[in-house]
């Protein structure tokens, strides 16, 4: 069981980062992007790709992180461009045609969950250290620590400096920030690129454990909402949180035989609960302001 808790802190540290990958995205931008898993699994089959093809890991790295950043960037730029006065609701419904479509488009060329499986590289899975009899891999200590890491520094980034304010200020109202001179589209672009090269490093931390297929990578969308509504689209804390015990839950699930092969439904549990009970205090809010 131990060793269970301990894979799913690995995958919950990567949970962690794809939900604060979202809510930075509707923070910032003020869109729910389904589409962002499926960017970040391009911008790593491209990785991968290239180092099948013989080009050194480092530079085909970088290319797949720019291949990421860019396909966010043109998903950013279609939205800024033509969508910027719609309502959230038609923003998400245009990343959702998005996802089908990097989808349809990502299994034709990269393969499904049985013919596209691909070797992704191992960075990180040496030993740390153990606990008892159990090996703690350095996945486990680096995805959680890029998760804490991102947490603190975009918290800080948002409350302590200016262009933190400045994004805050897009999000909330970008026609009053343009008026008053700051540059809303530009910034848009430049939080679109950065979320898309953030969601493929993440996305190439977890694709060895996950099989490597783009299907299972792009997939990921589900979780990483479940995970942002734990924080309420806004907390970056309670997300980091909420993304360590989805981990510890699927693990805990895995471990559990009677619910062992429906450990994949426990995002749409988690999604169906919060639904439930933050629609029950809109009930019980209306009821009682009757």
């Amino acid at each position: 069981m131990l060793n269970s808790i301990i894979a799913g802190l690995t995958s919950g540290g990567v949970y962690a980062l794809l939900g604060l990958c979202v809510v930075l995205t509707y923070r910032l931008v003020a869109v729910v992007n389904f589409a962002m898993a499926a960017t970040g699994a391009v911008g790593a089959f491209t990785m991968v790709s290239l180092t099948e093809a013989g080009l050194n890991v480092w530079p085909a790295l970088i290319l797949g992180v720019a291949a990421g950043a860019a396909l966010s960037g043109l998903l950013g730029a279609v939205l800024v461009r033509w969508f910027s006065g719609h309502d959230e609701r038609t923003k998400a419904a245009v990343t959702v045609a998005i996802y089908v479509a990097l989808m349809a488009a990502g299994l034709r060329i990269f393969g499904n969950n049985t013919s596209g499986a691909r070797n992704f590289p191992r960075p990180f899975d040496s030993p740390a250290f153990t606990v008892g009899d159990v090996v703690v891999p350095q996945a486990v200590l680096v995805s959680l620590a890029f998760a804490v890491l991102i947490t603190v520094g975009v918290g800080l980034l948002l409350s302590r400096t200016g262009v933190g304010l400045r994004l805050q200020a897009l999000s909330e109202r970008p026609e009053t920030a343009q008026v008053v001179g700051i540059p809303a589209p530009r910034l848009a672009m430049a939080v679109w690129v950065a979320i898309g090269a953030l969601t493929t490093l993440v996305i190439l931390i977890v694709a060895p454990r996950l099989g490597g297929d783009f299907s299972t990578l792009g997939g990921l969308i589900a979780t990483a909402l479940a995970v942002a509504m734990v924080g309420a689209f806004r907390s970056l804390p309670l997300t980091l949180l909420g993304g360590i015990l989805l981990g510890c839950l699927e693990g805990f699930a895995a471990f559990w035989e009677p619910v062992q092969q429906y450990r994949g439904v426990v995002p749409f549990l988690v999604i169906l609960v919060l639904l439930w009970w933050r629609s029950r205090h809109e009930v019980w809010d209306t009821a009682h302001s009757r």
